[in-house]
């Protein structure tokens, strides 16, 4: 029997998720953001702590006939937001200057409040416990992930699997996105200080120009690392930003690289990264400069349990028809849900937000993102779902 949600709970949850959005916060200062969650989890009488990892919430959900120590189904959402600054003309455009939930974690938060608000009205048909994670800082290392594990949320009652849904506005409104196995890639971020001699731009004996040093390390290491790589084993390794402030004929003493680097195999991931590290020694010492490479270690790639995935799509099948159920490819973006699954089976499933009659088609990240916002009532039935089966 597919679930059918109270119109009230529908009209709630939109509400939440527009105020949500206009509140947007950076992460780890979800300060607003985990009061709200908790009010709204306070008026339903829900059990739970907020505070946990700074500014995280967790609740536990469980039916008479359950133990404190049942073990119990965890569902996630995250909290936080990223400094964008909203281009949408909508009444729920961001409030908040320079900051907004351009990759729908609004969304996430809403639709598990709406879904702990069922589950409460519905707990007696909870076969087992379900704990609600809100957790802060998903966009911004080391990950929230990390601090809600190192907190023990994984812990009394112990979690048996994980399942988190993600906005997916490449899939239209109705329609939910999964892939058994691997499905995203680990992510490192690359912060590089290249160290020249500037000086005149036409006196060529009297300067090292970062620049040239820059560009040399950058060619060698994306032609290396492809030699290196494992056949069919995806990876990129892309520079965002090359900053060196000179001008026409100056030259400037240094030079600044980001970047990143990606792929879906930790020998392989740490291999690259010696490459990285030994050509900027080799390469500074040919022209003469030095690099000084920073290397910030990211999330791991996102490995879906085969088990706990094909039975969360067999539940979605379900639930909304098998014909609203897509096979994902493989994804290069990462994902801090994947800490946990170095610890429990995990299933991180996308939802559809995109309606192009609507022109509701942009990308996560982009200034004009935004939902059909029927999504909300599709994920909080796929969520339901799986907490009741």
């Amino acid at each position: 029997m597919k679930i059918s949600l109270p119109e009230t709970l529908i009209k709630d949850v939109r509400l939440w998720r527009r105020h949500l959005h206009m509140y947007p916060e950076p992460s780890f200062e979800e300060i607003q953001t985990m009061e709200f969650v908790s009010q709204i989890l306070s008026k339903n009488e829900i059990v739970h702590h907020k505070g946990v990892a700074g500014t995280g919430v967790v609740a536990l959900i469980a039916s008479s006939k359950h133990s404190a120590n049942s073990p119990c189904l965890a569902l996630r959402a995250d909290l936080d937001a990223l400094p964008i600054q909203e281009l949408n003309e909508v009444s729920y455009r961001s409030k908040n200057k320079g900051w907004m939930h351009a990759c729908g974690h609004d969304v996430h938060t809403s639709i598990l409040l709406g879904v702990a608000v069922y589950l409460q009205s519905n707990r007696e048909k909870l076969k087992r416990p379900v704990k609600l994670i809100f957790q802060p800082g998903e966009e911004k290392n080391p990950g929230g992930a990390t601090l809600m594990i190192e907190a023990g949320i994984l812990d009394n009652p112990i979690v048996e699997e994980l399942v988190a849904l993600h906005v997916y506005p490449e899939l239209q409104v109705g329609k939910v996105g999964l892939k058994q196995g691997l499905y995203m890639a680990s992510s490192d971020e690359i912060h590089v200080e290249v160290e020249g001699i500037g000086g005149h731009g036409a006196l060529v004996e009297r300067f090292i120009n970062p620049i040239e040093i820059g560009i040399s390390w950058m060619e060698t290491c994306k032609h290396k690392i492809a030699l290196a790589c494992p056949h069919e084993l995806p990876h990129v390794l892309t520079f965002g930003r090359f900053e060196a402030l000179g001008s026409t004929n100056v030259v400037s003493n240094t030079a600044i690289i980001k970047g990143t680097f990606r792929t879906m195999n930790e020998a392989f991931r740490t291999e690259a990264k010696k490459i990285l590290h030994r050509e900027a020694e080799i390469i500074a010492k040919k022209f003469g400069g030095k690099i000084h490479l920073n290397l910030s270690e990211g999330y791991p790639f996102l490995k879906n349990d085969p088990d706990l995935t094909q039975r969360v799509s067999g539940i979605l099948s379900r639930e909304l028809g098998q014909e609203n159920i897509e096979k994902l490819p493989l994804r290069m973006t990462a994902e801090d849900f994947s800490f946990y699954g170095q610890h429990r089976p995990i299933c991180f499933f996308r939802l559809g937000t995109g309606n192009t009659q609507k022109g509701i088609v942009h990308a996560v990240h982009h200034p004009n993102f935004d939902i059909d916002e029927h999504a909300l009532e599709i994920g909080i039935r796929s969520m339901v779902a799986i907490a009741l089966s």
